[in-house]
């Protein structure tokens, strides 16, 4: 293989590897799994996340306290661009919205996005956050990991909803039950 194509080649498998820093993240968060979000920093990490400012350990303490009063949490990204500054560093753009739902134990957060407006009965609060998170990711013993977070907030909105969950879905938990969770261990019963 000649050296441009070799280079080339790298290259793609790294940005295969970044991008499953940023799912497995996702993934973390959505799944209160936070083992999963310490992996994708370094130890010695930095991340501005709008409410938080700070190094990995205060990141993923505020986030499991921000996380115990949100019912649902759904991370969709999308468009990630990533240049490489070096063989070993990369600035990596991600479009990314995430959904959230929020109901009477968080009446704390709800005040947040919805100001002094009461919370209906029978109604759940829905948060659509639209960002971009702004990463220096960085290749350290033979993985790479983010350096450095900036999330760059585009808009975000909150409203009242009903709940229209039905008992007979298969209903998304944040917790080991899962569904994800028991078809990863071959319990869950697919049928097609």
């Amino acid at each position: 293989m000649d050296p441009l194509t070799a280079e080339r080649l790298k290259q793609l498998l790294d940005k295969e590897h970044i991008k499953e820093v940023l799912v497995s993240y996702c993934r973390g968060v959505d799944r209160c799994e936070w083992g999963l979000v310490r992996e994708a920093y370094h130890e010695d990490a930095y991340d501005d996340h709008g409410g938080y400012k700070g190094n990995v350990d205060g990141f993923i303490e505020w986030l499991e306290r921000r996380h115990k009063t949100i019912e649902q949490s759904m991370h969709f990204i999308g468009n990630c661009k990533i240049d490489f500054l070096s063989d070993q560093v990369a600035v990596v753009e991600t479009y990314c919205v995430a959904y959230q739902r929020y109901g009477q134990e968080a009446l704390e957060t709800i005040k947040l996005w919805l100001g002094d407006e009461p919370l209906q009965p029978g109604k759940k609060v829905v948060v659509e956050l639209v960002c971009r998170y702004i990463d220096r990711m960085e290749y350290r013993k033979g993985v790479w990991k983010i350096a450095s977070r900036i999330v760059a907030i585009e808009d975000v909105k909150a409203s009242q909803q009903v709940d229209r969950l039905q008992p007979i879905w298969a209903l998304a938990k944040r917790d080991r039950s899962d569904a994800l969770w028991q078809m990863l261990s071959g319990s869950a019963n697919a049928k097609g």
